[in-house]
């Protein structure tokens, strides 16, 4: 039989094992959203992705401004007339050439779609920094309340087993006075041993709500900041329509695909346009020195004119640019059916389940008032004889239990909150400073 001391030793052994370090540093979601957005490689392939498409911008519009270059060269020449006069003509010289000239398209339809492309691109980009943003907003969060939840459970199991240890404590000084039962004693083992198992699976979630934490942030997390809310929210507004259609104004992933199928009407447009004819004028300054017969003449002259480039026949490149662009953009068209489908899909989701949290908040919470004077009323029992040790065990257990769900489902609110936000393409790092600032009320 296990005697008291070890009971205590067992009991003390979990809570030091599941103590964090004085010295931890807490650290809030603001705090850890600056560290995860310098570090989170969805967020630096989007910026990325912005970048080129700005360099692709200029690249496109390098087509249709004026191109100016200079060129100059200098010829040691060694010449040979022959049948020319009866004697051939030898002579050498020093010959050299210099000029500048500037060019300008005219006509060229091809690089003006180039051009709208290229700003489709950009936009396209844009909304998805937007997009990575709000994503890495709801991955951190739903790791910071994970993180919340397994701490508060640890701190369940941790008091569960110092109650459980007390109880077990009386009931085997009970049997021994003659006044308990060994029923009582194996019960109170039972419980202890199954706390210590919670405690243990417990454990392991918080290891890995803090793995996951680390690995957003790229920082170990020891200890978090807790996010005091009191109060559960439903949708405001409450009308499904309105986050529908705000969902379809402003939600950056179908922003993003429907600036893509811009994108590739643009490239289908100018690659038809490659049967067009291109137009363009020029005009320079040139100066040459020496000629077979005349080796020191020198010849300045000015020049202006314009050329035009009919494309006949290119061996079916044409053709086959706009084939792979008709098919792109046939792509593109089915990427934004598919995005705007999961994008109602991930709106309803997120407004039913905020809507079914707030209802199981409210069953939590009267609960949690009952469990309180289920609790208060068998106290008063234990107090006059009338209720037993395991009795009391049992409702502080469930008072317990119940004040853990309470947290949990205002947690869940919270998170509930900010993915409707992002369904929506609402959600900002304004709401996230919020949260931060322990306030549980952020704006629709």
């Amino acid at each position: 039989m296990r005697n008291r001391f070890g009971i205590l030793a067992i009991a003390a052994f979990f809570m030091a094992l599941h103590v964090a370090p004085a010295a931890a540093q807490e650290r809030d979601l603001l705090e850890l959203y600056k560290l995860a957005k310098a570090k989170d490689p969805i967020l630096a392939r989007a910026d990325a992705r912005l970048e080129a498409g700005r360099a692709d911008k200029e690249i496109a519009w390098s087509a249709v401004i004026p191109r100016v270059s200079a060129n100059g060269s200098v010829r040691q020449l060694w010449t040979k007339v022959l049948e020319y006069t009866p004697i051939p003509i030898t002579g050498q010289y020093t010959g050299y050439s210099y000029g500048i000239g500037a060019g300008i398209p005219i006509f060229n339809m091809p690089s003006y779609y180039q051009i709208t492309a290229a700003t489709a691109g950009i936009n396209s980009a844009e909304t998805g920094v937007q997009a990575a943003r709000q994503d890495l907003i709801v991955r951190l969060l739903g790791s910071y309340v994970s993180y919340l939840k397994a701490k508060a459970d640890e701190q369940l199991y941790r008091d569960e087993l110092i109650r459980v240890g007390k109880v077990l404590e009386q009931s085997e000084a009970f049997l021994k006075a003659g006044t308990g039962d060994i029923i009582a004693v194996y019960e109170a083992k039972a419980r202890l041993d199954s706390a210590a198992a919670d405690l243990i699976k417990t454990e392991g979630q918080l290891r890995l709500a803090q793995q996951n934490l680390a690995s957003l942030s790229g920082v170990e997390v020891d200890s978090i900041r807790d996010i005091p809310v009191t109060a559960s929210t439903g949708p405001q507004p409450a009308e499904m329509e309105w986050w529908l259609d705000t969902m379809r104004q402003r939600n950056p992933s179908l922003q993003q695909a429907r600036e893509d199928l811009h994108q590739s009407e643009e490239y289908r447009k100018g690659a038809v346009a490659g049967h067009y004819p291109v137009i363009s004028g020029n005009g320079g300054y040139t100066a040459d020195k020496g000629s077979t017969f005349l080796p020191k003449v020198e010849t300045d002259q000015w020049y202006v004119g314009a050329s035009i480039n009919i494309p006949i026949y290119s061996g079916g490149e044409t053709n086959a640019h706009t084939r792979r662009a008709i098919a792109g953009e046939s792509e593109r068209r089915a990427m934004l059916d598919d995005a705007q489908e999961q994008g109602v899909r991930r709106l309803k989701e997120a407004f039913l389940n905020l809507q079914y949290n707030v209802s199981l908040v409210d069953a939590y919470r009267r609960k949690h008032e009952s469990s309180g004077l289920q609790l208060s009323a068998i106290q008063t029992g234990r107090e006059i004889g009338t209720r037993t040790a395991i009795d009391l065990l049992n409702a502080e257990q469930t008072f317990a239990i119940s004040r853990r769900d309470l947290a949990a489902g205002l947690y869940d609110n919270l998170q509930r909150r900010l993915e409707l936000k992002a369904a929506a393409g609402t959600l900002n790092e304004e709401d996230l400073a919020a949260v931060s600032g322990k306030t549980a009320e952020a704006k629709p």
